[in-house]
């Protein structure tokens, strides 16, 4: 699966990221602008452009993760794992029961508000993506009970912040990062665990492809559009 992240404030963006063919695009409220009333359009826009709305929560709590799921989001996405208590409250937060304990209330987006069948929705929000962060040497620390636990779908590996844990502050290609990435990637692969992470260059992009990851975020809609913009002045100005 191949996505971006996106931190614009207008649907009409999201839509045409969709068009644009990508699987997922996960709308960013951890480092971005996006509020509770606008994700809700983010959301509408993703389903009418056909690609799946991943929302990015900002933290880890039951309203947060909720609340995203409630407004129709096919998934969350949980920064900042660090331990396996952190990684079962997002399950929690993110599952009904007899996975979780997430909060009930049928009269959400998600739900037609009220209109689709009580049981249908129940199962069908328990199939929801859910993606765990782990992006510190504290997480990395952790990661065999973390992911012993059942009820998340992929480990998402955040590049920069491992970086910075490791004492590299965005060297994401530094050696000691590549290598403590193959190591999350081993614990992971060993364990059958969908792997995720981020790319902002091509050859970053090539090297998680070839060791297995299949959840891909290719750098952030604004940056693409500037690099866009720029790519054609620099081809219209020869």
């Amino acid at each position: 699966m191949l996505g971006i992240f996106s931190k614009t404030t207008d649907s009409s963006f999201i839509e045409a990221i969709g068009l644009s063919g990508l699987d997922f695009v996960i709308i960013d409220q951890e480092h971005g602008p996006v509020q509770r009333e606008r994700l809700y359009d983010h959301i509408r826009a993703a389903k009418a452009g056909q690609i799946n709305p991943i929302v990015r929560v900002s933290g880890n709590n039951h309203n947060l993760i909720g609340s995203a799921l409630d407004a129709g989001a096919l998934g969350v996405q949980v920064p900042n794992i660090s331990s396996a208590e952190e990684a079962k409250t997002a399950i929690d937060a993110s599952r009904f029961y007899p996975i979780g304990n997430r909060g009930v209330c049928r009269f959400v987006s998600a739900a037609s508000y009220g209109e689709k069948n009580k049981a249908e929705y129940f199962t069908e929000s328990n199939k929801n993506l859910l993606i765990l962060q782990v992006e510190g040497k504290e997480g990395v620390e952790n990661l065999k009970e973390i992911l012993s636990l059942k009820g998340f779908d992929i480990l998402f590996i955040g590049p920069y912040d491992l970086s910075q844990s490791l004492g590299f502050p965005g060297q994401i290609s530094h050696p000691k990062v590549k290598k403590e990435i193959m190591k999350i990637k081993d614990m992971a692969k060993s364990k059958n665990i969908r792997l995720g992470s981020f790319a902002d260059t091509i050859e970053t992009y090539q090297f998680l492809v070839n060791n297995g990851f299949d959840y891909i975020a290719y750098s952030v809609d604004i940056n693409l559009f500037i690099n866009g913009l720029k790519n054609l002045k620099s081809e219209l100005c020869k």
